[in-house]
């Protein structure tokens, strides 16, 4: 009986906690606020551009909040001011072009605040002032490059260029401690030895990379050593300098640059400064040939003449049948190189007289277009005097006073071929 007793009171304390925690669960779910809608904001494409500050859109998630407060949202105003909020850096993509720009120094900042390691910033930035200082060379050394196809090239262009070699080299610097600072400045290198040997000029030579313009000037100053030291050795020996010697000097320059230089720019290098160039440029003077016309005979006269001079030093060493075979052989070379028109005016241009006229026409500072004139009127001032002088019914004393006259008109016709050249020029 007393167990039936205990039993009833256990069932009853039971229910009495069940109806306790259904009151509780009732309660519980009357005060807690509901989600009545979501809205999350769409993540952006990845992009290779730097990264900006997030902003707040006005797709803000509206939030319901219990019967006892009023409801309330994000207003577009509060979303435009934040969204105004200026960003860490600019979207801005800068090149070496804006380098010199104000502009520059804060895309610079903006690297840095938005945590690019600052050796990667000195990378960029120096990527950046060198491109830019290489843009600059070229065109130097485009503007400043010689009429090499002719044999009076401007002198004054070594001196003109490596004082802009220098002057360019002052700029980089000054800009690298600009832009990066003192420390920068100090750990690099000077770029260049701008032009300081051979005036590397024109668009293929001028673009070299300052690491091969630098190896293509030491291989020139050693060079130069090694061909001034040859000779002033036979001179001082009382000797003529050896053909063969000084001609494998300029193999050993050659070999040394075709390590370095690609087939065009060596060819550029041995049209303006080899030493077949220089005796081509006298040679052709009186033609005035165009550079294409230069370059075309150098490349049919150049193998021929390298290596017969490795061999022998020079023409005047070979036998005479050698030497009447080379130069029919180079003659047809050349003939082949610039046609048969022009090939006649180049044999022109051997003929004394014509020689003489280009003599006259430096004396007297005349242009090359006065040349031609002057050969043509030497030629009719011979034959005047051939006839002078084979007329057997004048005396010596009239032969003498026509041979005067003769001359007098001669330099009478230069100087009008001259004035009237010039006028043209």
């Amino acid at each position: 009986m007393p167990e039936k007793k205990l039993l009833q009171l256990f069932l009853i304390l039971n229910a009495a906690l069940a109806g306790c925690f259904v009151v509780y669960l009732f309660l519980s779910s009357n005060n807690q606020p509901q989600v009545t809608a979501t809205a999350f904001p769409v993540p952006a494409a990845r992009t290779n551009i730097a990264p900006t500050a997030v902003t707040p859109t006005n797709a803000i998630a509206k939030i319901a909040v219990p019967a006892t407060t009023n409801t309330m949202e994000v207003s577009p105003s509060a979303t435009n001011d934040v969204a105004a909020a200026k960003p860490v850096h600019s979207l801005k993509k800068f090149t070496w072009e804006q380098i010199e720009t104000p502009d520059y120094k804060a895309y610079i900042e903006s690297l840095r605040a938005v945590g690019c390691p600052e050796e990667k910033v000195r990378y960029i930035i120096m990527a950046d002032i060198n491109e830019l200082f290489s843009k600059k060379r070229l065109k130097e050394a485009v503007t400043h490059d010689p009429q090499w196809w002719k044999a009076r090239p401007d002198l004054m262009i070594a001196n003109a260029l490596q004082e802009k070699g220098r002057n360019l080299e002052e700029e980089r610097r000054a800009l690298i401690e600009k832009l990066l600072g003192a420390d920068a400045l100090e750990a690099e290198k000077s770029e260049a030895m701008l032009w300081s040997n051979v005036q590397l000029t024109g668009p293929v030579l001028g673009n070299l990379t300052p690491e091969v313009h630098n190896v293509v000037q030491e291989i020139c100053g050693r060079s130069m050593d090694r061909t001034q030291g040859a000779f002033w050795a036979r001179v001082n020996e009382g000797q003529q300098p050896n053909g063969v010697e000084m001609a494998k000097l300029r193999e050993q320059t050659r070999s040394d640059l075709r390590k370095v230089l690609a087939a065009d720019a060596m060819e550029e290098f041995l049209l303006r400064y080899s030493h077949n160039a220089e005796q081509l440029r006298t040679e052709l003077y009186g033609l005035n040939p165009t550079p294409d016309e230069f370059r075309k005979v150098f490349r049919a006269v150049d193998p021929l003449e390298h290596p017969l001079q490795l061999e022998y030093g020079g023409v005047e060493n070979l036998s005479q049948q050698q030497r009447e075979r080379f130069d029919r052989q180079r003659d047809a070379a050349i003939r082949e190189a610039l046609g048969a028109k022009r090939y006649s005016d180049f044999l022109t241009t051997k003929d004394p007289a014509y020689r003489q006229a280009q003599m006259t026409a430096r004396q007297y500072g005349a242009p090359d277009q006065a040349i031609q004139p002057i050969y043509q009127m030497t030629k009719l001032t011979e034959e005047k005097r051939r006839k002078i002088m084979a007329d057997p019914a004048m005396t010596p004393e009239q032969k003498s006073a026509a041979l005067n006259a003769v001359n007098i008109e001669q330099m009478q016709s230069v100087q009008r071929i001259v004035i009237d050249a010039a006028s043209r020029k």
